[in-house]
């Protein structure tokens, strides 16, 4: 299972989002042990019926998108806008996922939800998903020798920002990363 430690919505406390294959972020889940809120992202999906084609009378064009519904449309009788003509049609549907896209910088992925462990190092915005991610960084950090291993995909660390990559930014990340820690 991947989590991510998040800021929960609605009591604004440290809260989980989880799934368990990184390949199936719409069965994402919002947990809540603070406030017990809890949701899944499917239940912040919405539907647009859409209804695109010709007029079976008169050939003009017929174009109707009904937006943001909670269940699929099964069909949809319209009249044509040109001749009066009203048929019933099975709409294709459009999915959308509204998310909550708060305006931190470092968000979950699924939700977009503010990560609970993030702070500003020298002008940079640090992050970690979960506490795990954290001490493995926290790890890095402190190594006083960081060797590179070389494979064919890219490790985390070889994916870390540079300013945590720098020697001269220690000091102020392990601080950082002990407040957090502590949060």
């Amino acid at each position: 299972m991947i989590e991510f430690a998040v800021k929960c919505p609605h009591c604004k406390k440290e809260a989980w989002v989880g799934v368990d294959d990184p390949r199936f972020y719409k069965k994402g889940m919002l947990i809540c042990k603070n406030c017990m809120h809890a949701e899944r992202i499917t239940h912040r999906q919405r539907y647009n019926a859409i209804v695109k084609r010709n007029c079976d009378e008169c050939g003009k064009r017929i174009e109707i998108i009904i937006p943001n519904q909670r269940e699929k449309v099964v069909k949809i009788t319209l009249p044509c806008p040109t001749c009066g003509t009203t048929r019933t049609y099975e709409p294709t549907h459009e999915v959308i996922t509204h998310r909550y896209n708060e305006l931190k910088p470092a968000h979950d992925p699924i939700f977009h939800l503010p990560l609970w462990l993030q702070a500003n190092v020298k002008g940079n915005v640090f992050w970690a998903y979960n506490r795990k991610h954290l001490q493995e960084i926290k790890r890095y950090v402190n190594a006083k020798l960081r060797e590179r291993t070389t494979s064919i995909g890219m490790t985390m660390v070889e994916r870390l920002p540079q300013f945590i990559k720098e020697a001269k930014n220690r000091e102020a990340l392990l601080k950082t990363i002990e407040r957090l820690e502590r949060k």
